[in-house]
């Protein structure tokens, strides 16, 4: 074999396992256990305890994650304001850290910063880029 056809089986071999290969940071599967557990984590101390959440950004990375999501009623028929939530899993459990501000006059990012601020040791990568 030629050194031409040898670099070019090289590069589709390391080609092959990059793409294979899991990122850091990744959204639990629809059917994932751990997946269920940080949104029963979302659920401690509200006063619907049947709520179900649409995520529509969720990250994992580690024992941090980043949860953008619109909690509904189980039955849909209820829809509440989006929520985000910064969870950490401590001792096997999955806790919320911080939730940002959504009322009238809170600057998101402003939010973000200070939840960054707040947790220098949660990954950058599970973060929004608002």
């Amino acid at each position: 074999m030629n050194s031409i056809a040898r670099a070019v089986q090289a590069f589709l071999l390391v080609f092959v396992i990059a793409a294979c290969s899991p990122a850091g940071t990744a959204a639990p599967p629809k059917s994932d256990a751990e997946r269920e557990v940080i949104f029963a984590a979302m659920r401690e101390g509200r006063d619907q305890a049947d709520l179900v959440f649409v995520a529509r950004d969720f990250k994992v990375e580690g024992a941090w994650a980043w949860v953008t999501a619109d909690p509904q009623s189980k039955d849909g028929s209820q829809h509440y304001e989006t929520e985000s939530w910064l969870l950490r899993k401590a001792g096997g459990k999955w806790t919320v850290a911080a939730q940002p501000c959504v009322e009238e006059g809170c600057d998101p990012k402003d939010e973000l910063a200070k939840i960054r601020e707040r947790f220098p040791e949660a990954p950058a990568a599970i973060f929004p880029a608002w």
